[in-house]
């Protein structure tokens, strides 16, 4: 049976648009379609159907999402990786590496009737700089939001004691990383979820084994969590160990996901901020639950509690305005898209994705 997997490869992000496309395959992937055109020219609905095409045939699917909008694909990686169909368009343009080797480009714009689509020129400006002022304001208001929990965080980090804390990371760390094997391969970075027009959605559940070693952790901001993912992501690259790293939908300088393919050891931060993943690692028998809250004196927070409410509010309020922009440019796209959508030849780009499919099917068996 088919394996699927669902992963975010960019994200709506206090640094504006962020993407890890660069690691959506291994540098050992033997095919690379990369599809090109505008809005509403089908290459989600052929990455699509292409995915639907292989997990039917028995061939695993990791599909790639776009974080601003909830029913389209960025990429479907196919097999173990070795074949990759993208949207290499912009916000997340990609070019060949190596044309013709492992790199194809796709022009669906060849599919489309030019004419038709420049008659609506001023109206596709207009609508393409509306979409990018809303995206402008989501990412202010995410801005904000990380500075709210940046405050939030400096409350618990004078409260935290750094001596349990330590003690703590550089156990649970040990066992976290028992069995796996140095200089087994390269890590990978994704994001197992985003903030999105249908708000913060998540993926982490078909990224799980089964057969799964969940190590959770919890804990306020500045409660010491960090550092355990630090201290984890240091080890993974000096022992050049291979993992899977998921980091946070807000700031990509966080991590909220570690996996072990090697070992199927998966260390997970079900705290909820933004994500909540506690879901995910609720289907597992939990290997180790660690609270950080649990290391600092409560009395040590009530001098502040004011405070972390207020911090704590700002930081939700930023998150709700900037998926409501998100949504809003979202709807935009969605009516740029039908300046395109009836001009493009669908019986062509039909034939073309029968050829394709029979090519990667035959290839992949």
């Amino acid at each position: 049976m088919a394996k699927l997997r669902h992963v975010f490869p960019g994200g709506n992000t206090c640094n504006g648009f962020y993407s890890f496309y660069g690691y959506m395959v291994s540098p050992a992937v033997k095919r690379k379609f990369i599809l090109k055109g505008g809005p509403g020219v089908g290459k989600s609905t052929l990455m699509k159907r292409l995915g639907e095409d292989c997990s039917a045939a028995g061939i695993d699917v990791e599909y790639h999402w776009c974080s601003s909008d909830n029913n389209s694909l960025d990429g479907v990686v196919l097999g173990n990786g070795e074949y990759c169909v993208l949207d290499g368009t912009a916000p997340h343009v990609v070019d060949p590496e190596f044309p013709g080797a492992v790199d194809e480009i796709i022009n669906l714009g060849q599919y489309w009737n030019r004419t038709q689509i420049e008659q609506n020129r001023e109206n596709i400006i207009m609508l393409t700089g509306r979409i990018s002022r809303y995206f402008s304001r989501a990412y202010s208001r995410l801005r904000e939001s990380r500075l709210a929990m940046d405050e939030w965080s400096s409350y618990y980090d004078e409260a935290v004691n750094s001596e349990a804390v330590s003690r703590n990371v550089l156990a649970l760390a040990t066992d976290f990383l028992a069995g796996a094997s140095s200089y087994s391969g390269v890590m990978r970075h994704l994001f197992a979820a985003a903030i999105t027009p249908l708000g913060l959605v998540n993926f982490a559940e078909s990224l799980l084994e089964a057969d799964s070693s969940v190590f959770a952790v919890k804990g306020s901001p500045g409660s010491g969590k960090s550092h355990l993912f630090s201290h984890i992501l240091d080890l993974l690259k000096i022992r050049a160990i291979k993992a899977e790293i998921y980091h946070n939908p807000l700031d990509p300088a966080e991590t909220d996901i570690i996996i072990l393919p090697e070992t199927r050891a998966a260390l997970i931060d079900i705290s909820g901020y933004p994500a909540d993943y506690e879901k995910a690692a609720s289907g597992h028998k939990l290997k180790r639950l660690l609270d950080f809250d649990q290391l600092i004196a409560g009395n040590a927070l009530e001098k502040n509690g004011i405070l972390i409410g207020a911090a704590r509010q700002r930081f939700d309020a930023g998150i709700s305005d900037a998926i409501a922009n998100i949504k809003a440019a979202k709807n935009l796209h969605d009516e740029l898209e039908t300046y395109y959508t009836p001009a493009m030849d669908l019986d062509a780009i039909e034939g073309f994705r029968s050829r394709l499919r029979d090519d990667l099917l035959a290839l992949l068996k």
